[in-house]
This record gives structure tokens, sequence and C-alpha cells, in this order.
């Protein structure tokens, strides 16, 4: 088994532990907003939807300003001390947010709330590098987020059905969670993840300017059309179970294509990857812009996972090569950070596309655009592996 995973059995159980912390923290926050607060908020508490939205949003993005700074702080305190912080925080603000009325008080709880956990992802990214097997970073993160990501809608699906038949056990459900992730937290006190930065060793600005395209605009082009998969799917005619089979199919093909490209992006290089991926991606939305019927959205499913199964990894080993692994942490809670503001302002920008064309293929294209656009971009910009000068 341990020959399989790109990590190394010794301190395998302390980075189990921080995912499984990590995952407990993000369910919790999205079960809580999209689960709980959507459907108990307004009719126990007088807030519409509107303003539950609204504190939602205001909670990702202080976790994506956050992140610059909280990737500092993982480095300086260690990864048990933040963990801990951010799920005790985050009891106080399930307390403060299930009762309060006053919409601006819950805005402030949100906020606060978000940046308590702002640390944390940075310091599970540069854990999990530090543990994986030399030449296995990009597996390793990629594996990662795979075990990691599923937990926001376990959270959302979960706690929201709970809810409607009971929500007092769902706040204690959302608790519980919080209480396992401190446990989880204290566990992970002492981990050796706090370095002390070499002086001749500077922030990597310059290198660290080089993602910035591709962290926003990954995350932004998705968030645009994202939340109106629906109402978009309904309009070319497919059913719930239809858009079940493709994501599930895209998604099977991604999980059984990543050891492989992952492999790649490792061991030989990660640029041409990273290209055909976003090229591949963007091919990709043009072509759901031409609403195709259920027979060609297959295909394109299968397109789309190839296209992410290149994207993923190739990003990943492309950050572990080129940022310097005394600031990593800091490093990628600037990445994590314009990341987190991509999928913030991807659904606002999205919107109003498709309110001014009144069409969500214009929005498709447009997020075709930005992909095929960053291609170009780093075909350029890696034309020569600068990493190697």
């Amino acid at each position: 088994m341990f020959r399989i995973l790109p990590w190394r059995q010794r301190g395998l159980g302390a980075l189990l532990r921080l995912m499984l912390a990590w995952g407990l923290l993000e369910g919790v926050r999205s079960g809580f907003y999209a689960g709980y607060l959507i459907l108990y908020g307004p009719k126990e508490l007088g807030l519409n939807a509107a303003v539950v939205g609204l504190s939602f949003t205001i909670h990702l993005l202080a976790d994506s300003f956050g992140k610059g700074v909280g990737g500092y702080l993982v480095q300086r305190y260690g990864i048990g001390v933040v963990t801990i912080f951010g799920a005790g925080m985050g009891m106080l603000a399930l307390y403060g947010a299930s009762s309060v009325k006053s919409p601006l008080l819950l805005f402030l709880i949100s906020g606060v709330w978000g940046i308590s956990l702002a640390s944390i992802l940075p310091g599970l990214k540069t854990l999990s590098s530090r543990l994986a097997f030399q030449g296995r970073e990009g597996r390793a993160l990629t594996l990662t987020d795979g075990l990691t990501a599923p937990w926001a809608g376990i959270g959302l699906l979960g706690v929201g059905l709970v809810t409607k038949h009971n929500p007092d056990l769902a706040f204690a459900l959302l608790l519980g969670g919080q209480i396992a992730a401190v446990l989880l937290g204290i566990s992970l006190l002492g981990l050796p993840i706090a370095m002390r930065l070499h002086k001749q060793e500077y922030y990597p600005w310059r290198r660290l300017l080089i993602f910035i395209p591709a962290a926003f605009g990954q995350t932004f082009a998705p968030a645009m059309i994202g939340f109106q998969v629906l109402p978009f799917a309904q309009k070319i005619g497919l059913v719930p179970w239809q858009l079940v089979v493709l994501m599930v199919l895209g998604g099977g093909l991604v999980f059984a294509l990543v050891p492989f490209t992952g492999r790649i992006a490792d061991r030989v290089s990660p640029r041409w990857l990273l290209i055909l991926g976003l090229a591949v991606l963007g091919v990709s939305m043009f072509w759901l812009a031409s609403k195709p019927g259920f027979s060609e959205m297959l295909l394109l499913a299968v397109v789309a996972g190839v296209g992410f199964a290149c994207f993923v990894p190739s990003w990943n080993a492309l950050v572990i090569r080129i940022l310097p692994e005394a600031n990593r942490a800091a490093a990628w809670g600037t990445i994590l950070m314009v990341e987190g503001l991509g999928f913030a302002l991807g659904p606002s920008a999205g919107g109003f596309i498709t309110a001014t064309f009144s069409t969500v293929s214009v929005t498709a294209r447009v997020g075709g655009a930005i992909f095929l656009a960053l291609s170009v971009f780093y075909l350029i910009v890696l034309w020569r592996p600068f990493w190697k000068r």
C-alpha cells in the first residue's frame, strides 16, 4: 500500500489526521451556510437567502485574503496550533451565527471565522509535499486535493438533509465536526512543519508572479458557469440522473488518469501537460457553449476529464519545482488566496455576463477564452524551463 501512495510511511499518520481535520472543517462550513443556515435562517432568524449567501461569500473572501499571511503563520507556529485555533474559532462562530438576527453581525462573525481558517490549507499542502517521495510531489498534492475536496459536498448534502427533519440534530453534527477537528489539531501539536527561514533567502515574489494568472483563471473561469449549471442543463434538456452520470464519468476519468499524468509531470516536465490541459479545458468550454445533447455531452465529459487530469498534477508539480522549500508554505498561502478570489468573484462575473447577453453560452465562451489565453501565456513563459536556468 505504501508503495502505491506518494508519501513516505514516516509522518503519514499525521498527514492523514490533518487531511481529516481539514475535511471536517470544510464540511462544517459548507454544511452550515449552504445546508443549515439557508434552511433554518429565513424561518427562525429572519435572514433571507441573499443575506445568507452574502455571509458565505464574506467568509470565503476572508479566508482567501487571509491565506497570504496564513502561510507565514503556519511556518512560524506550526500546523497544530493553527488547526486548533481555526477549529476553536469555528465552534464560537457556530454558536454565534446560529442565533444572530442581525445581518451585519452575521457578516462580522463570518469574516472572523474565515480568517481563522486561512493558515490550515497552506500548511496541509506544504506538509503533503514535504512527506512525498522525491519526484512524487505533484501526485501527492493532487491526491491531497482529491481526498479533501469531496467533504464540502458531503457537508452540504448531509447537513441539508438532516436540517429538513431535525435542525437541532444538524447543529449537533456541525458542532461535533468542529470538536473532532480540535482534537485532531491537539494530536498535531509539535509537528515539525515550522521552519527557520534563512536570512539570505527572500520571499520569492518574482517567481511567485508566474503563478498568479493560472491561480486566478483556473477557479474564475469554471466558477463563472458553475452556479448556472442546473438552469443550463434544464435548458438543453438534461435531467438530474444524466448530470450525475456526466460528473461520475468525468471525475472517475480524472482519478484514473492522474497516476499516469502525475508521473509524467513529476519525472519529466510539467510544462507541456500544463499547456495541454489548459488548452483542452478551453476547447471544452467552447464545446459546452454549443449546447450539445446528452450523447455528445458524454464525449465532452471525457475530454474535460482529460484536461483536468493533465492540468491539476502539472500545476502542483510546477509549484514544487519553482518555489524554494523554505518559503513554500507562505507562497502556497498567496497562491491559494488568488485561487479563492477567482472562486469568489467568478459567480458574480458569470451572472453579469449571462444577464447582459441573456444566455449562458456567452459566459461559457468567455471561460473558454480565459483557459486558452492561459495556455498561450504559459506556452510563452515556459518555452524554456527557467527553473533550471
